[in-house]
């Protein structure tokens, strides 16, 4: 069985905690506690910046799961990818309905979450099943799909149903929340498996790294990929409850 490493662990708990601060601050603003002006926006766009760590180490990760498939076939290895990716996949369409749901209930307005964080993840995972075999070779690939996202795709706006592309109008993002496309973060997940085959060949690490001190072993604990996703999912509806609930004990902010 491959070795876990704490690193690759501790990464993804510290984007897991940038993206926590994102949704805080997402939440204040549909709170009216916060402004979205342009010195704002800088702040909040960091946010790719985390989910971009988080992409990187799933496609780490995809690497490593195969160094841990203690003896399996290599039929097992890709079935297992395929149940993961479609669990999160029904996860991000529950997203959709609640966020939807709930838009319409507690928000008054159609805003919801279309194509967020979730659904570009899980199918990017099965996209990537193909590449798996071409190891660190998978950069070429993965800067290409990177570099469309970022230069051509935004150029067209139609048709509007394959905004998981990429591809919308300019009124499209005023109307969903928490939306990643899959150009340019397919290519990020590619860049990932890319960097797994160079760093970590058939599940080993290819450097020498320090043994975890307690920040890192808190970092790491968080970044386990079940804690991960529990994570994930409780944080959003417990950060909207507590300032729901600071709001009708101070009178400050609103929905």
């Amino acid at each position: 069985m491959g070795e876990r490493y704490w690193e690759v662990d501790a990464i993804r708990g510290i984007a897991l905690i940038g993206m926590i601060v994102y949704h805080l601050l997402a939440c204040m603003v549909i709170f009216h506690m916060i402004v979205e002006d342009e010195e704002f926006l800088t702040y909040y766009g960091t946010i790719n910046i985390a989910s971009a760590s988080f992409v990187l180490i799933a496609g780490v990760a995809l690497i490593l799961r195969h160094a841990r498939k203690k003896g399996r076939t290599t039929q097992e290895y890709y079935r297992s990818i395929i149940i993961k990716a479609l669990f999160l996949f029904i996860v991000a369409i529950g997203i959709t309905i609640v966020t939807k749901i709930g838009a319409e209930l507690i928000l008054h307005n159609d805003v919801y979450v279309k194509f967020g964080f979730l659904h570009m993840l899980s199918i990017s995972i099965l996209l990537s099943l193909p590449f798996l075999r071409f190891g660190k070779w998978n950069i070429l690939p993965g800067i290409i799909i990177v570099l469309i996202g970022i230069l051509l795709i935004p150029q067209i706006t139609a048709p509007e149903w394959l905004y998981p592309l990429g591809i919308h109008g300019a009124e499209f993002t005023d109307t969903t929340q928490d939306y990643f496309p899959l150009f340019p973060w397919f290519g990020v997940l590619l860049i990932g498996i890319a960097l797994g085959d160079i760093f970590y060949p058939n599940g080993i690490r290819s450097f020498r790294f320090p043994n975890a001190g307690k920040v890192g072993k808190f970092f790491s604990r968080i970044g386990n990929g079940k804690v991960t996703l529990a994570v994930y999912l409780a944080h959003i509806p417990i950060i909207f409850v507590v300032l729901w609930i600071i709001s009708q004990i101070t009178g400050i902010g609103y929905i």
